[in-house]
């Protein structure tokens, strides 16, 4: 292969790496080499460095090809939150928080794991998170402790499952209907009534993003 400097390489690799907080053994496993294959890449000591491997390394990381190899290229084009989570072209989306659906929470924005979702379902020009639902007033469609994977957006359409944030601290999922003048959030759960907002009110209720799918666990 052409020359290229194994050193800058092997630093590019390994600063991306922990960038993405992911292991010597999760790239491996991603790749189909041994984690000690990685190390000696990120070392630069490799001896005879293999295209495909690099090719490999920089889709496992989301980068290009030249970007590894010394180019000036911008990271790969993803969302600025999701990243490549193995070869089959899966992206890792980051969970956050606690959304409520009932009794309405603090939205905690802290990251506190990562999902995959199939790239098909995500547009790279789009943020998107996975927020976890606590309470069960989307019941029996929402769950607690279901995910839900979200593209944050400041308008969606009337009727559009969302979350939305009222008064700047409590995140809820609901079904959104929106006229002139009135904002009306809506719950699965037939217990709990429709919370309505009109005139001066609709401006404490923000949209955070749309809802796109619900990930149950068993």
């Amino acid at each position: 292969m052409e020359k290229f400097n194994k050193v800058l390489a092997g630093n590019r690799i390994k600063s991306r790496r922990l960038e993405l907080e992911l292991t010597l053994s999760e790239i491996a496993n991603m790749i189909g080499v041994a984690p000690s294959t990685i190390q000696r890449y990120e070392a630069g000591s490799i001896a005879r460095p293999k295209i495909p491997v690099l090719k490999a390394i920089a889709s496992a990381l989301g980068v290009s090809y030249s970007w590894i190899t010394g180019g000036a290229d911008e990271i790969a084009n993803m969302p600025a939150n999701a990243y490549p989570a193995d070869m089959s072209g899966n992206v890792r989306i980051p969970v956050i928080g606690r959304v409520a659906a009932g009794l309405a929470c603090h939205a905690d924005m802290d990251i506190e794991g990562y999902e995959y979702a199939p790239a098909e379902d995500i547009n790279p020009d789009e943020n998107y998170v996975y927020l976890r639902v606590k309470g069960d007033s989307m019941s029996p469609l929402i769950l607690e402790d279901d995910l839900i994977l979200v593209r944050c957006q400041d308008i969606v359409d009337s009727g559009t499952y969302a979350v939305v944030i009222i008064d700047n601290e409590d995140g809820v999922v609901k079904k959104i209907y929106m006229s002139k003048g009135r904002i009306e959030l809506r719950s699965e759960n037939p217990y709990y009534p429709p919370r309505i907002f009109e005139g001066e009110e609709c401006a404490r209720v923000r949209i955070f993003g749309k809802v796109i799918e619900c990930k149950r666990k068993f």
